[in-house]
């Protein structure tokens, strides 16, 4: 593997204390399955994954619905996977990743590009837990006014990104037990009020829509996120625990989301989720599902972002998360975010050909051995992936068939592999070269 995964410099201790944000995260701070698992399942547990499957349950019969959850999650398994079992063996986030295809000027860009669009997400989000929260409790007063339900949501989302991986791990122990326990208990009382499971099975949607249409909406859903798996899984003791905790995170925790929020919506006839908590008696249920799946949600969003501008900029990682945290915050509460959702999805657009890109130098041209720490070369730009991505980006806009997430992937794969095996091989488009200090 080259250097040594153990990192036993002098500035071991600074770089863990900012969570090995531009380092290796030393072996005997590696974490196990329980730990992966809970963390990724966090991450999948949202308000949107419970809207997901309160859409599917107009749509589509209960049956039809279990196919197009797992295939789904199938998809972001597999794609999620690989791209986390590369940041679990070396050790290191996406935006580090990138420097051995992007070259080590390009992955600032790809840095930037990450942050950029999970930063808007997390104001997003932020607006959107103030939105909720004052439509909820209308008689809650100051505190569940929606910008002041937006501002102190904001900073519970900050504080477990500013502890990094402990305080993602930490949150994660608590919220996705409890989530699961109070998701349980709304799909039984829903189904119970509908007349049983039976009555459930026999609902006819009333807005039809086929297994592929449900497909990509779940894997479009989270395909930024899987695609900065290595963010959270760099932290995994080896590729096999990252491989479970991801498999786990998707196929288990995602899809257990997405049919709970099916089921509440189909017994309840209520797409509105946290009303429907509310029509059951569940008014504490529907606080606590709203604040923690938002929660475990957007730490994750802040913390990839925090990631990404760590790569790029002379500042440590907590410093980026509290400048970063405290703006999106604010835009958020303000609900300004939501006049650039269309701009925060067409660079979406653009992630997943970084995977493509990772994953094709990693597993099919440098064979899974990536170097890091002091005397690393690097070139600076490397003009062929910077392509791939725009050519699998346009794919992606542009061809309406299948998922375009992963149209826009696995182009973006395969125009790399194709353009480093002939023009990149005598070096052309290859620019500069970076030594590690």
């Amino acid at each position: 593997m080259g250097e040594a995964k153990m990192n036993t410099s002098p500035q071991t201790q600074s770089q863990a204390e900012n969570d090995n944000a531009t380092c290796r995260v030393p072996d005997d701070q590696r974490k196990g399955f329980l730990s992966v698992a809970f963390v990724a399942a966090g991450y999948c547990i949202c308000m949107s994954g419970l809207y997901t499957g309160a859409a599917i349950a107009f749509g589509m019969s209960f049956k039809n619905a279990v196919i197009a959850v797992i295939i789904g999650n199938i998809i972001l398994s597999l794609y999620g996977g690989l791209v986390g079992a590369a940041g679990a063996k070396e050790g290191v986030a996406s935006a580090m990743l990138a420097r051995h295809s992007f070259g080590r000027e390009g992955s600032k860009v790809i840095g930037i590009l990450l942050a950029v669009v999970m930063l808007g997400w997390y104001a997003v989000q932020v607006g959107f837990f103030g939105s909720t929260m004052a439509a909820l409790f209308p008689g809650g007063g100051f505190i569940t006014s929606k910008y002041v339900a937006a501002a102190w949501g904001g900073i519970l989302m900050m504080l477990t990104a500013y502890f990094g991986y402990k305080g993602l791990n930490l949150l994660s122990y608590v919220a996705v037990p409890a989530i699961g326990i109070l998701s349980v208990i709304g799909m039984v009382l829903a189904v119970k009020g509908a007349g049983g499971m039976s009555e459930v099975m026999n609902i006819v949607p009333s807005q039809p829509m086929t297994i592929g249409a449900a497909v990509v909406s779940i894997v479009g859903s989270f395909a930024g996120g899987a695609a900065a798996q290595s963010d959270i899984t760099r932290y995994a003791k080896d590729a096999k625990t990252s491989w479970g905790g991801t498999i786990f995170g998707y196929l288990i925790a995602n899809s257990f989301v997405i049919l709970a929020g099916y089921l509440i919506t189909a017994g309840t006839g209520e797409s509105d989720l946290p009303v429907a908590f509310l029509s059951m008696g569940l008014g504490i249920a529907a606080l606590l599902i709203l604040i923690l799946a938002q929660w475990t949600t957007n730490d994750n969003n802040l913390y990839t972002a925090s990631l990404g501008f760590a790569n790029c900029l002379p500042f440590t990682k907590h410093q980026i998360v509290i400048v970063t945290g405290v703006l999106a915050t604010i835009v958020g509460a303000m609900g300004l975010a939501d006049y650039f959702t269309t701009w925060l999805s067409l660079l979406g657009v653009g992630i997943p050909p970084v995977a493509g890109v990772i994953i094709c130098d990693y597993y099919l041209l440098k064979g899974q051995n990536y170097e890091y720490g002091p005397g690393t070369k690097y070139c600076k730009v490397n003009i062929w992936a910077f392509i791939s991505l725009i050519v699998g980006a346009v794919v992606g806009f542009t061809v309406h068939m299948g998922i375009a997430s992963i149209n826009s992937l696995v182009v973006s794969m395969v125009v790399y592999f194709i353009l480093m095996k002939t023009v990149g091989k005598s070096n052309a488009g290859i620019i500069g070269e970076e030594i590690e200090v």
